[in-house]
């Protein structure tokens, strides 16, 4: 749950959209005020191929349908902190307090229901910066008009990484009602680190690319719907509990994530 939910946290984080230069263009900037509530629905399936050497694989799929409510809980010229709380009908709530740079990519997760970042895990954390990263630059854009993406990405109990990949401003039009600036994205993002799941400690070698579309509200400045497809591939290493000298096993993970995100009101 907490991958899926790290997931649904990448999708949903918004870009604030102003006005142009020009009658056909926008510029993209974060800048939310403190105070600001919005809320989102995710829809996620998740399908996971993990082959343990001696097991033989096992294939997982998982849909949950999540709710997510952003509070803006301070704002300046530099950056934003905003806590998330995700949810299922019924079920868990997971919190998050992520701090955002002022081009609206993900800085920081700093805190988890009250737990360190590190207790997300590094396929969870590395599933929310292809989401949140890649803002547009800081100039007037024209549909059309594409840009690329090369960000340094630091992730707890991972090697330090880099995020690559592109944008493009495909179109300004309408969605229910709102005008909006749809950017389509292009991310792919190395994973090397250890990560702690339900069945063990886990030392991941792999990457992963995403690709999203989503449309950004021109008049309250916060994103209306998402699509997004994560694809990943790890070598896998089942590592002994701590405190043993049990040989380390090899496998693979082969991950796919589909996500459709959905503001409410």
């Amino acid at each position: 749950m907490l991958r899926l939910a790290a997931v649904a946290l990448g999708a949903a984080l918004s870009l604030a959209v102003v006005p142009g230069c020009g009658d056909d263009t926008v510029r993209v900037a974060f800048r939310p005020e403190a105070g600001t509530r919005y809320a989102y629905e995710i829809d996620v399936e998740a399908t996971t191929v993990t082959d343990i050497e001696g097991r033989g694989p096992v294939r997982q799929s998982d849909r949950y349908v999540l709710r997510a409510d952003h509070d803006v809980l301070s704002a300046d010229g530099d950056s934003s902190r905003v806590e998330v709380q995700v949810r299922e009908p019924g079920g868990a709530t997971r919190r998050f307090v992520v701090r955002l740079d002022r081009a609206g990519q993900l800085a920081e997760v700093q805190r988890i229901e009250g737990l360190p970042a590190q207790a997300l895990g590094s396929l969870g954390l590395s599933e929310i910066f292809p989401a949140a990263a890649g803002a547009p630059p800081d100039r007037p854009l024209a549909p059309g008009d594409r840009w690329q993406v090369d960000d340094p990405v630091e992730l707890p109990g991972q090697a330090r990484t880099r995020l690559r990949g592109s944008g493009r401003l495909s179109a300004l039009g309408v969605v229910s009602g709102r005008e909006v600036a749809t950017i389509e994205n292009r991310f792919e993002l190395a994973v090397r680190g250890v990560t702690e799941l339900l069945t063990g400690r886990f030392r991941l070698d792999g990457r992963q690319t995403t690709t999203s579309t989503a449309a950004h509200a021109l008049d309250d400045g916060v994103v209306q719907q998402v699509d997004a497809v994560t694809r990943g591939q790890f070598r896998l290493t089942l590592l002994p509990p701590d405190g043993t000298d049990g040989p380390p096993v090899p496998g693979t993970l082969e991950v796919e994530i589909r996500s459709k995100t959905r503001r409410l009101g």
